[in-house]
């Protein structure tokens, strides 16, 4: 089964790759192709709603019958709240018009990642076709503040919407299908925000729904696929809580030509450095031992090969242009690099872990990247 991950324009290119990269490595039936090139825009102009109050924001607009939005941290948001925000005919016509551009099969999944709220203000939500979805990816930091990456509900969402196409042969049939009281099962109601949380951290099935999975005769192989992302989900996301006490980074893994940095124990998170923070992030992985800064223009060859490598310059001329601005005293550019570099890893892996991955050194002194090279994969 093919499931297509669509962005739509408001989200950030950089956490739509990092959800995809969190779900496309486990083997199974179920396919999430990447549908970067093909971002939709909606012909519908967006309306928007202002929530005059907190309980005003918590309410739905009609009989629950999936996960909405229950409770935001009050210190999180201040009220009048302006939203922007489309239906749901909206955001499903932007899921069929990318079917009718790509010519897809019905048979096909597509999921719309939107920033964007919609008018009954769930976290997601199914088409009447079951093949249309759409998860809203804004307003998690109002539940979790910043106790998690907001890539691991984003994703969760996705795949429990995902095995719901199983799971259920019709909408009206999902909807009766919703435990209002909390249980630990993927198909409670979550009134409470805690209550998300621990149906996160369990990634667990009741027995009435396990029987769903009997009766609707789902193959097993979707049924494993299934658990195993839910399990790495909840891997990944108690690994980052637990770093600070045991003292554990995530290993490293290198892919490609083009050298992409991944931290496999945090689910695949990669680390987006662009051509010049990449050059020199791998020059100081090559050289365990450091470097300092005053010194860099020894280290001329291997980071103009570095650079060559990373860059779409084609020009030899350029690039020994930004090299030399790079690696010139006189200049600022080489610490105005450590610091985009080291603002980057702290934003991917928070504070508990960024000592292991950031380039750091007292003035004067060598600088240097901690990690254990023994934990990356891939460096040479």
């Amino acid at each position: 089964m093919n499931i297509h991950l669509l962005r739509s324009p408001e989200l950030k290119s950089e956490t739509y790759w990092n959800v995809f990269n969190l779900l496309e490595p486990f083997n199974g039936p179920m396919k999430f192709i990447a549908c970067e090139d093909a971002i939709i825009y909606s012909n519908a102009q967006d309306e928007s709603r202002i929530w005059d109050q907190k309980e005003d924001f918590e309410k739905l607009k009609s009989i629950p019958k999936a996960n909405r939005i229950y409770s935001i941290s009050e210190a999180s948001i201040s009220f009048p709240y302006k939203e922007k925000v489309k239906t749901w005919d909206q955001l499903f016509a932007e899921c069929d018009s990318y079917r009718k551009l790509k010519n897809l099969p019905d048979e096909d999944l597509v999921v719309l990642l939107t920033d964007v709220g919609n008018e009954l203000n769930w976290f997601g939500g199914i088409s009447e076709s079951m093949n249309n979805y759409f998860v809203q990816t804004s307003n998690w930091e109002y539940f979790f503040g910043d106790s998690i990456d907001i890539r691991f509900p984003i994703a969760y969402e996705v795949i429990i919407w995902v095995m719901r196409n199983k799971m259920f042969e019709n909408r009206e049939a999902l909807s009766e299908g919703v435990h209002l009281e909390s249980i630990g099962c993927i198909m409670d109601f979550c009134q409470e925000k805690s209550q998300i949380i621990l149906k996160m951290r369990t990634a667990d099935i009741c027995d009435s729904c396990m029987k769903k999975f009997i009766d609707r005769d789902i193959p097993t192989l979707y049924s494993r696929q299934f658990f195993d992302i839910l399990d790495g989900i909840r891997n990944s996301m108690t690994f980052r809580g637990r770093a600070t006490l045991l003292k554990q980074p995530s290993r490293i893994e290198i892919r490609g030509h083009t050298k992409k940095i991944f931290f496999t124990d945090l689910g695949g998170l990669e680390l987006a450095l662009n051509p010049k923070e990449k050059a020199i992030y791998f020059l100081f992985l090559n050289f365990e031992e450091g470097i300092r800064i005053s010194h860099l223009s020894d280290y001329r060859n291997d980071l103009e090969q570095l650079y060559r490598q990373f860059s779409n310059l084609s020009e030899r001329e350029l690039i020994d242009r930004a090299i030399d601005v790079l690696i010139n005293p006189l200049e600022n550019d080489i610490n105005v690099v450590l610091s985009r570099i080291n603002r980057k890893i702290k934003n991917a892996v928070g504070d508990s872990l960024y000592d292991f991955y950031c380039i750091k050194g007292e003035r004067g002194e060598k600088k240097t990247i901690s990690i254990d090279r023994e934990l990356v994969v891939g460096l040479r």
